[in-house]
């Protein structure tokens, strides 16, 4: 009982030095983040059932990786919400994320080799370290993924999950030029069969390495935009990386 004290107190605590930066809860807006929005014509895109195949060639081909993220996620009464963080990834499935934003700024999570999550939140929080499932809720983002299905291995096998189950894809067949993306790439659109004009993920794809560079999460109950950057490859990232 005393241990479950503990943790309900340390909890209580990480939560509360969370909510003492209410700046991030503010009105954003994102270029081009319309579900109905058309960017291509039909007869400028193809299927995109081999371009997130490619996805997930290129991700498995990563032994380990660096990179800092950002999303926005749009709540219920128009506020958003803005996180941004460092994201480092080992295989098989070592992570450590570091919120540097607004979002829960100095939060540090890592899972490590035994499987387990540790998480330290910033603030007077910093000096308490808790132990829990990677697939705790209280490590999800903003938006509500899972952070064990934040990698990119994780993100091309949901969406070739989501192909699995009857869903489609489509492609342009060049790379574009887009507000609101950093450079050109590939625009791929996930949808209904029956349902072709509501897009229910959009991507922006790196038409040299297959990483997303911007995510669009319409089909979400709070919908989100992520982009990646600064991505470094196979740096050599040693285990005490994902120590805390």
């Amino acid at each position: 009982m005393p241990s479950q004290i503990s943790r309900l107190l340390a909890l209580l605590l990480i939560q509360a030095t969370a909510c003492t930066l209410p700046c991030f809860a503010v009105q954003r807006t994102v270029p081009g983040f319309d579900p109905a929005l058309v960017v291509l014509d039909a007869g400028e895109m193809m299927d995109g059932a081999s371009t997130v195949a490619e996805m997930g060639r290129a991700a498995e081909k990563l032994e380990d990786y660096a990179l800092v993220f950002e999303t926005v996620t749009f709540k219920k009464n128009k506020d958003t919400i803005a996180e941004k963080g460092r994201l480092f990834f080992k295989k098989p499935k070592l992570m450590r994320l570091e919120e540097i934003g607004d979002y829960q700024k100095g939060s540090i999570v890592v899972i490590g080799k035994d499987g387990k999550a540790r998480a330290r939140g910033g603030g007077l929080a910093r000096f308490i370290t808790l132990t829990m499932e990677p697939d705790d809720k209280q490590l999800n983002a903003a938006n509500g993924d899972r952070m064990i299905d934040s990698d990119f291995i994780s993100l091309a096998a949901g969406l070739q999950k989501r192909l699995q189950m009857g869903q489609k894809t489509r492609v342009s067949k060049s790379p574009i030029t887009t507000s609101g993306v950093s450079r050109p790439a590939l625009l791929l659109e996930l949808y209904k069969p029956a349902d072709q004009k509501n897009v229910l993920k959009r991507l922006w794809v790196d038409p040299k390495t297959y990483l997303p560079i911007r995510w669009d999460d319409f089909d979400y109950a709070m919908p989100c935009s992520s982009t990646w950057t600064e991505i470094k490859a196979n740096p050599g990232l040693g285990d005490e990386v994902f120590r805390l």
